[in-house]
């Protein structure tokens, strides 16, 4: 952006006359000049000399380069600053991404935890039960075995996190030491559908920076062939300048208005192509603006759409807790009446554990999926 800003700058310079300095001092080993008289004496004179100038041309008419050249770095000035929003959009999107992926593992996190909690319980229970004889020893190595993955299944989850925490740190600038920690949770309940925030398609798309910038290349393009017609046509300069020399021992200064007047004649030769060549560009451009500007609707309406499923993914799944829960209450009142066994016990339980991941992941997945909307 700020190398955008330097070259609206520069090119708004061209306005200004250009002013130069020029001096030389020769010397030459014959005379510059020289002169034959009948055949019986040469007379040469000049071989050494000094000049100098000082000028200034102001431009008058170029043919509308210096305008539209102004007209294009204003262009492209305002395209960079829609880049940058557009780069600091990925990039808050990017971070509550890996925000809501961290809350979500620390989700996780407290339900491992709490099932390997219940396992612990289970496990004494177990213990017991085999002390008493009334249950298997198989049945304690099978709750044990369960509990052991739970165990390797939190050593994964907590490196997850610590790389998420460092992922988050370095796009937040607070460096990758991941010294932080958030205050988050999902809650307990399926938070409303934000049905407030959609906004048709056509009518959200010129507040897009994507469309704003296809409709910027148009504009582009437009200057772009008004200065190539330019090249094509007079150009007029005024100027005004100081000249000086010395090279008949004589100092001698005096000074000049100047008017020049350039006008390309062969050059319509190759211009005309070059003129054509730019309005296929224009065309090109603004097939680009109704095409990508379709695709940029659809692209919309598939966030809406993302939006919508992850929200009832989320109904789904904490439908799906209240099954599990059940579940897993009659199969443990089962198992201590001795009606099932305890991998039935253990398969209800890990049921409602996944059940519980299931929900914490589709609220994750509704959190960027509205970001990204």
């Amino acid at each position: 952006t700020q190398a955008a800003v330097e070259m609206r700058k520069e090119t708004f310079t061209k306005y200004f006359p250009e002013v130069s300095a020029t001096g030389l001092a020769f010397w030459t080993h014959n005379d510059v000049f020289e002169y034959n008289i009948l055949d019986l004496i040469e007379i040469g004179f000049i071989n050494k000399g000094k000049m100098a100038s000082v000028q200034a041309l102001q431009p008058v008419f170029m043919g509308g380069q210096i305008v539209n050249g102004n007209k294009l770095a204003a262009v492209g000035e305002e395209v960079a600053r829609l880049r940058q929003r557009q780069s600091n959009d990925d990039l808050r999107l990017t971070t509550e991404s890996l925000y809501w992926k961290l809350a979500t593992l620390k989700a996780t996190r407290q339900a491992l935890k709490a099932a390997i909690a219940t396992l612990d319980t289970l496990d004494n229970q177990v213990k017991v039960a085999v002390d008493a004889g009334i249950a298997m020893r198989n049945d304690l190595l099978k709750v044990q075995l369960k509990r052991n993955s739970y165990r390797t299944e939190m050593v994964d989850l907590d490196n997850g996190i610590t790389l998420v925490k460092m992922l988050l740190g370095q796009y937040m600038g607070q460096g990758t030491e991941g010294n932080f920690d958030i205050e988050c949770e999902v809650p307990r309940e399926v938070p409303e559908f934000p049905s407030e925030l959609y906004i048709p398609g056509k009518s959200a798309l010129p507040m897009t920076v994507d469309y704003q910038l296809l409709q910027k290349n148009v504009e582009a393009k437009e200057l772009e062939k008004r200065i190539e017609v330019g090249k094509n046509l007079p150009q007029v300069a005024v100027g005004a300048g100081w000249f000086y020399h010395d090279l008949l021992k004589q100092n001698h200064n005096f000074g000049a208005l100047m008017v020049g007047i350039n006008i390309p004649l062969s050059g319509w030769w190759g211009g005309s192509h070059a003129i054509k060549r730019k309005t296929l560009a224009i065309d090109n451009a603004r097939n680009e603006l109704v095409d990508l500007g379709e695709k940029l609707e659809i692209e919309m309406q598939d966030k809406w759409n993302n939006l919508t499923a992850s929200h009832r993914k989320m109904d789904i799944a904490m439908e799906g807790i209240a099954e599990s829960k059940e579940n897993l209450r009659l199969n443990r009142l089962y198992y201590e009446a001795g009606m099932s066994t305890i991998t039935d016990l253990l398969d209800a339980e890990a049921s409602n554990k996944e059940s519980i991941d299931e929900y914490i992941a589709a609220y994750g997945a509704f959190r960027v999926a509205r970001s990204a909307y």
